[in-house]
């Protein structure tokens, strides 16, 4: 009677609760498994290294040993460490696969934010780049509705990790697919940290150019949170031109200077509004602002967009208006923006 051999991808589930002492992701994610096969006595285990450093192997074999052994039938453990000098590991808070992360801010709110964040994204899946975006504004998400995707809706879990949802090319969670349109939030800082982190890493992301990360408004708990779990690669920051929201943009960089967050630039939405009936241009809430903005940070101008009845009703519609009409005057600004975002992070690289 041949043995029952252990089940690999339960095992690969547990080692998913062993982490590296010194970059505190685990061994996973990290790459480090360079083999495991169980057999009919138990299991065989290989994690590579980058150097023979036997503190940190002894840590790692204890903590691997731990975890496995709460395992029911898992029998013996062997475990090799194999020391190979060209294997690099993610030297910070980095999710496996995406590229860059960008966090999107204003620092207050009715700037239209969330909808540059998804036309943002719309232009990159124009530009032929893999995207996705994390609404992390917990307590007013609005990008699922930005994507015709409204209240409570069943998501793909799989080993305690959560699909997102691909609409248009891009892959989107918000915590508005967790809760009905009418459910109130009200959690306090730790409960929020947690749910930035689920959010970051138990998410299957795959492989991305770009994750945009929608701000909720203002300085609070949740971009504290996000500078701590991750190392984000920069922030746009958007304003409109009047001087209030200039005021709270600049509230806004002074707090991702403190956590040092490097700002890509500046992003002036509803720079002007444009008839739909003559086509005539009206600078109805001021002008120059973000170019104010910009220079007072030192920063540049990534483009401005303009109000137009097409933005208006994309909001409405569930597709963002550069997926709409990849041609007309929106996704041209969004186009230039992506560019020049692009190249401020090939400059700060």
């Amino acid at each position: 009677m041949s043995e029952i051999k252990p089940d690999i991808n339960l095992i690969q589930k547990k080692l998913l609760e062993v982490k590296h002492p010194e970059l505190k992701k685990d061994i996973v994610s990290l790459g480090m498994i360079s083999h495991l096969q169980p057999t009919s006595e138990g299991i065989d285990l290989n994690i590579k290294t980058p150097n023979a450093d036997r503190r940190m192997q002894i840590g790692l074999e204890a903590q691997i040993r731990q975890v496995l052994s709460k395992m029911d039938g898992i029998g013996k453990i062997k475990i090799k460490f194999e020391v190979d000098q060209n294997f690099k590991l993610e030297d910070g808070n980095r999710i496996p696969g995406v590229k860059k992360v960008i966090a999107v801010g204003s620092g207050k709110g009715g700037v239209g934010k969330s909808t540059v964040t998804a036309n943002l994204a719309a232009a990159a899946v124009n530009a032929g780049l893999k995207v996705g975006i994390m609404d992390a504004d917990i307590y007013g998400p609005s990008i699922g509705k930005m994507f015709g995707i409204n209240g409570r809706v069943p998501l793909k879990v799989e080993d305690d990790r959560i699909f997102p949802i691909d609409k248009g090319g891009i892959k989107i969670i918000s915590f508005s697919f967790l809760i009905n349109d009418d459910q109130p939030v009200v959690w306090r800082g730790p409960m929020l940290g947690k749910a930035v982190e689920q959010f970051l890493y138990d998410v299957v992301w795959g492989e991305l150019d770009f994750l945009f990360i929608d701000l909720p408004p203002g300085t609070g708990d949740v971009q504290l949170s996000l500078a701590q779990l991750i190392d984000l690669d920069g922030a746009v920051l958007v304003t409109t031109p009047q001087d209030i929201a200039l005021l709270d943009a600049s509230r806004a960089a002074a707090m991702l200077a403190q956590v040092k967050v490097p700002v890509m630039g500046i992003v002036e939405n509803m720079s002007e509004f444009i008839c739909p009936n003559c086509g005539h241009s009206s600078a109805i809430f001021s002008q120059g602002g973000g170019k104010k903005l910009a220079d007072s940070l030192k920063v540049n101008v990534l483009g401005s967009v303009p109000i137009t009845l097409e933005i208006m009703k994309s909001g409405e519609s569930g597709l963002p208006v550069t997926l709409q009409e990849k041609e007309g005057k929106v996704a041209a600004s969004y186009a230039g923006i992506l560019k020049n975002l692009q190249t401020s992070i090939a400059e700060w690289d």
